[in-house]
């Protein structure tokens, strides 16, 4: 059995017990990757309870335990279906949804056929794509801004950057700490072999897309010249980087190296954010890829 047979036979034997709608759905994810999943629809609401399959098949294929998955698959389905429904009338007013609007940070090269659906802004060899912050009932979510909602609104892209470039460090405010700390290590301890303790994550205070913050104003400025140091860059994933000072035994190649392996060994696809190094220069003001 493959997944997709899964989430057929799945569709039925939930079809049979909850007695609702439920499609399958195939949405495109981060880095070009593409989710199993059905939707349960809810006959009183104009919101479906979405559910990707992957962990749930992956499970079956180590227990072979059908009845088992079907329960954890309701059980999920229980704890996560949102009885509201979505109110999208404030939604297509640009002086309401303005000041919910920000950005995340996603590789350029990897989205192309997201990025052609969405205005977005280059950075580097990374993109800033658009999103405004909503609220369903008690649940918070975002969502993607695409050309249509531009069109609808009668703004400019120039607008809609303008207004994100504003409210992202305020809706999520810059969080700097030593690696050591996040980790739960000793303050002069580096997990990696070779190098000092003078790693830094950057992200914001939700941990969530939080490399955006590199492009925040001044953090990377104000960071540089508090160590007395230019410094590198690491595309942890799209959820944080990693600063430390650009020292002249630095060796940019060998970092390069473990991100590469990092991303394909350690890290989630759609979290994937870069292979490559960057170099903040405190002088010149500037971040480049190494």
């Amino acid at each position: 059995m493959n997944i997709n047979e899964f989430a057929e036979k799945m569709k039925i034997a939930l079809t049979d017990i909850l007695q609702k709608e439920i499609q399958s759905v195939s949405p495109l994810k981060l880095n070009n990757v593409r989710l199993c999943g059905i939707a349960i629809v809810e006959p009183d609401s104009n919101i479906s309870c979405t559910i990707y399959l992957e962990q749930f098949f992956g499970r079956f294929l180590d227990t072979g335990d059908w009845e088992q998955t079907v329960s954890d698959i309701l059980s999920f389905y229980d704890n996560n279906r949102v009885a509201d429904s979505f109110d999208s009338k404030w939604f297509h007013d640009f002086g309401q949804i303005r000041r919910n609007l920000f950005y995340r940070l996603i590789n350029y090269k990897e989205n192309q056929e997201l990025l052609s659906a969405v205005p977005y802004t280059r950075f580097l060899d990374l993109a800033k794509v658009y999103y405004a912050d909503c609220q369903i009932g008690e649940t918070a979510g975002s969502i993607l801004i695409h050309h249509k909602h531009i069109e609808e609104w009668g703004i400019t892209e120039d607008e809609l950057i303008a207004a994100a470039e504003e409210n992202t460090p305020i809706l999520y405010p810059v969080k700097l700490k030593p690696l050591s700390s996040v980790l739960g290590l000793g303050d002069d301890i580096c997990p990696f072999p070779g190098m000092s303790g003078h790693m830094f994550v950057l992200s914001n205070t939700e941990n969530q897309n939080g490399a955006a913050s590199v492009c925040y104003k001044d953090v990377l400025d104000n960071f540089s010249q508090k160590i007395k140091d230019d410094l590198v860059v690491l595309p942890s994933s799209v959820h944080e980087t990693i600063l430390l000072p650009l020292q002249e035994k630095s060796n940019l190649d060998s970092l390069k190296e473990m991100v590469y392996d990092i991303n394909r060994t350690i890290l989630n696809p759609s979290e994937f954010l870069s292979d490559n190094v960057y170099v903040y220069n405190r002088q010149d003001k500037q971040l480049i890829i190494a």
